[in-house]
């Protein structure tokens, strides 16, 4: 049985940043696609920069794939905080301030 290793998303308190306010259960990026369920390293998407337009809230998310290529991804600011709330499961931990 093959690993697959995807990009997870959480919202931080602005306060504490060590304060897990949402922590989505599910994925915002899986390896789908033959480019990055088949490279050097098989059925892997990581990040590796995000950009956002600060007027339209729109993001542009560059990650690896497959570690082979670099793929772009599209989305908006309002599209994922309300994913990650929506699919949020937290544990003790996340509330304690502190390290990890």
């Amino acid at each position: 049985m093959s690993r697959r290793k995807v990009i997870g998303g959480a919202i931080l308190d602005l306060e504490e940043s060590s304060v897990v306010r949402y922590r989505c259960e599910s994925f915002l990026l899986t390896p789908e696609t033959e480019y990055e369920e088949r490279g050097f390293v098989a059925n892997v998407c990581f990040p590796c920069v995000a950009f956002c337009d600060g007027d339209t809230g729109r993001i542009a998310l560059y990650y690896g794939a497959a570690d082979s290529v670099v793929g772009v991804a599209f989305t908006t600011v309002d599209e994922n905080v309300a994913y990650i709330k929506a699919h949020s499961v937290l544990t003790e931990q996340d509330r304690e301030i502190g390290r990890r």
